[in-house]
């Protein structure tokens, strides 16, 4: 009774497609044709007898070692800022599907919760697994601290053949799929001063995120031009109570009435503030974020959001990848034009 449970613990050993063939009497290149479904002839009881060994012996092909040994790795890996953002739940959803589609394809996810160590970290995991490609997502946090070694990194994964891309401006030298994020800003200032809203909060992330500057840059100036006052607050990449934040901003200064804010998941943090401080309900739009993400069908109340096209530039970040590996064409860098949506 004793000798299955120790078999049970001790370490598991992968079965390799030369075992196989041995059980199955045929050689190496005959159980390889019929394990990768290759059209060649093969006679119709070997195959059979073939994949019935591979079943009871748990053979599982060796992708990676295949790849790396034709020199055409297929696995891409993503880096978003953090999982639990609807944001970014799109952007992994957007390009695991493609990987999918493309069916060589595999992507590797990685978390990077809002910490640019971590960042860093997955990146040289994934240069270590011998990712053919690498998206990086992560842009609306913190990019100032350890960027030069991110930068670093990045530079040398680039030289070694590893195709990387950005969703979001980074400085790195590698193709960026994004909005113009100044239009994104100017979109939001100029839907709320179609609403009539003439003193306006903004609640972006941290201050040294290109795209935070951008798009204060693109909402100040329309806001200004049109002689409206606004006040700004920027989160840090470790600030995770965001209703405490809204708070902050719309609590001493009740005469805020229209709330340009960093995302849509920001958005409904707004309106808990608002609501907690028992100022009336805003009318519909008064509050306006980004990604036009599926979290706002369950919003409370009417909430306007700016679309950056999060679909389209994960895609054709993705495609760029693929297009690389395969020796394609590189298509062309997209870049959205933004426009608001009524949720």
């Amino acid at each position: 009774m004793d000798a299955p449970r120790r078999a049970a613990t001790s370490p598991a050993r992968s079965v390799t497609l030369r075992e196989v063939a041995a059980a199955s009497s045929v050689s190496v290149s005959t159980a390889a044709r019929v394990l990768r479904g290759d059209a060649y002839p093969v006679d119709p009881t070997v195959r059979e007898r073939v994949e019935a060994v591979a079943r009871t012996l748990r053979y599982v092909p060796n992708v990676m070692a295949r790849n790396l040994r034709r020199g055409i790795p297929t696995t891409v890996g993503l880096v978003v800022g953090n999982m639990l953002e609807p944001y970014y739940a799109e952007i992994a959803q957007t390009v695991t599907e493609a990987a999918e589609s493309a069916e060589s394809a595999l992507a590797i996810v990685c978390n990077m919760q809002r910490d640019p160590l971590l960042e860093l970290k997955y990146c040289r995991r994934l240069w270590e697994h011998r990712v053919a490609g690498l998206i990086l997502a992560g842009g609306l946090f913190d990019q100032w601290t350890h960027r030069l070694k991110l930068a670093d990194l990045i530079g040398q994964m680039a030289d070694s053949g590893v195709g990387v891309t950005t969703l979001s401006p980074r400085g790195l030298g590698v193709p960026v799929f994004s909005a113009d994020n100044y239009k994104v800003g100017a979109a939001m200032a100029e839907h709320l001063l179609g609403l009539g809203h003439h003193d306006v909060g903004i609640l972006l992330g941290p201050a040294q995120s290109a795209v935070a500057q951008q798009r204060l840059a693109g909402a100040a100036g329309s806001l200004v031009a049109a002689g409206a006052r606004h006040r700004v607050l920027h989160l840090t990449h470790q600030a995770y109570a965001v209703e405490d934040a809204a708070t902050r901003l719309a609590g001493p200064h009740p005469e805020l009435s229209g709330f340009i804010v960093g995302s849509d998941s920001l958005a409904l943090s707004m309106l808990n503030a608002l609501r907690a401080l028992g100022r009336p309900e805003p009318p519909p739009a008064s509050i306006i974020g980004v990604g036009n993400t599926r979290g706002l069908m369950h919003a409370p109340a009417a909430l306007a959001s700016v679309d950056v096209g999060l679909a389209a530039c994960s895609r054709a970040a993705m495609e760029n990848i693929l297009a690389r590996i395969e020796g394609r064409p590189m298509p062309v860098v997209i870049e959205p034009e933004p426009f608001v949506v009524l949720r």
